[in-house]
């Protein structure tokens, strides 16, 4: 218990300090680039979120689990995931840059320097969660906060001392984290290339490359559907800014979420004790949840003003609906974890591929009419459809589990 509250402290640390200078810094650079400016800025990190799941080809999450509690068929690979996993980034990443210089993409130049950040992040996240992996969640607390520190000293230089625009946020923020590499805890190897060939690791990383690409599409649809339906850059960053809240409240949870995953995934063959453990992280969650969605609503105008300023005043009136999208999206941040701990990333996949169907295909309806408050609803109930169908895959699974543990038992005893 003592060991279980010292490693949730410190990636609370860690996590309350980086939220603390993520917010900050978007406070910062809603107000520094204004309103366009910003939403372009929210355009292109959107577009290279995206790519950033080609760069980090699900080799994050196998590491991590990997690294938990091998499984049976990669227990003779593990020493070479996170070469595979490098050399899988240098090429991605290579050949992103590559595409934009070629390719009549709009605002070319922030976008060559975010595939290049996200290239660079994605070996800082390997580091996480090879440390994450091996139950070092104190010294991977003290990895973040190294790197999330340079990265925002190199915006700030950038911003102050360059250009006030989006390629040089992204430009100052990549220089930061690669300092940072220059001190990782765990040891940088050289990129291996041949990693995707074995066919347990490709299937994994496959699954994981859709989990992430659903999740990242239903998450971030909404942001390029407006700048592309709309044309009106100042209507993205008046809900980029609300969007804001929800990914900060999101990332407040998320050592939650990673440490509970561990013990899912060390406890995941004791149906009975899964069960009852994923009941109450759910329960917590969604007690929370409630609580941030009425204070949230209470105060809608007075967070957006003292944060953003008066000059997002539309901001406030999309803050209570993405918030009522909590109700959904912390108990399925747990959800998700259980799935995973289970080894069953093809049928997350499958359920959130749906997920980011149903939600394009709500914003394409939705924004030409709402705008911003469209898009909003499109995230509430795409939330919702998830969590149903995520319980009632959970629910048989365990019930699956629990018979043929049950017929084991039965064919036992009467050996």
């Amino acid at each position: 218990m003592f060991r279980l509250s010292i490693d949730l402290m410190s990636q609370w640390v860690a996590t309350v300090y980086n939220a603390g200078i993520s917010i900050g810094l978007t406070f910062l650079l809603g107000r520094v680039l204004g309103p366009e400016a910003f939403g372009q800025y929210s355009f292109i990190l959107t577009l290279a979120s995206l790519f950033f799941i080609l760069q980090t080809g699900g080799f994050k999450t196998l590491l991590f689990r990997e690294r938990t509690l091998p499984s049976q068929a990669m227990a003779e690979q593990g020493e070479n995931l996170f070469s595979w996993a490098l050399g899988n980034t240098l090429v991605v990443s290579l050949g992103g840059v590559f595409c934009i210089l070629v390719l009549p993409f709009q605002y070319r130049l922030g976008l060559i320097f975010a595939v290049l950040y996200f290239g660079l992040l994605a070996v800082a996240d390997f580091i996480s969660a090879t440390l994450r992996g091996a139950g070092r969640f104190p010294r991977e607390a003290q990895w973040q906060i190294l790197f999330r520190t340079l990265g925002a000293v190199g915006i700030l230089v950038a911003v102050f001392w360059v250009r006030p625009t989006p390629w040089a946020v992204f430009g100052g923020w990549a220089l930061g984290v690669l300092a940072s590499l220059f001190f990782s805890p765990v040891s940088i190897k050289r990129p291996l290339f041949g990693g995707l060939e074995i066919k347990g690791i490709r299937q994994a990383c496959l699954g994981f490359i859709a989990i992430d690409a659903a999740t990242v599409i239903y998450y971030r649809c909404d942001i390029i559907l407006l700048e592309y339906l709309t044309g009106n850059s100042v209507e993205v960053g008046y809900y980029s800014a609300a969007y804001r809240f929800l990914d900060g409240i999101l990332l407040m949870v998320f050592p939650l979420r990673l440490l509970w995953f561990r013990k899912l995934r060390l406890v995941w063959e004791d149906t009975a004790y899964f069960k009852r453990e994923m009941l109450k992280m759910v329960f917590w969650m969604f007690l929370v949840a409630c609580l941030i969605f009425g204070v949230g609503t209470v105060f809608n105008q007075e967070i957006v003003f003292l944060t953003f300023g008066r000059e997002y005043a539309d901001s406030v009136r999309l803050l209570p609906w993405l918030l009522l999208a909590l109700l959904f999206a912390l108990p399925n941040s747990i959800l998700t974890q259980g799935v995973v701990a289970q080894n069953r990333e093809r049928y997350y996949a499958v359920v959130a591929g749906f997920a980011a169907l149903l939600n394009i295909l709500l914003n394409l309806v939705l924004i030409p009419e709402f705008g911003g408050m469209g898009a909003a609803w499109a995230t509430v109930f795409t939330e919702g459809f998830l969590m149903v169908v995520l319980v009632f895959g959970l629910k048989g699974e365990v019930k699956k589990r629990s018979k043929v543990k049950g017929e084991r038992s039965k064919v036992k005893g009467e050996g």
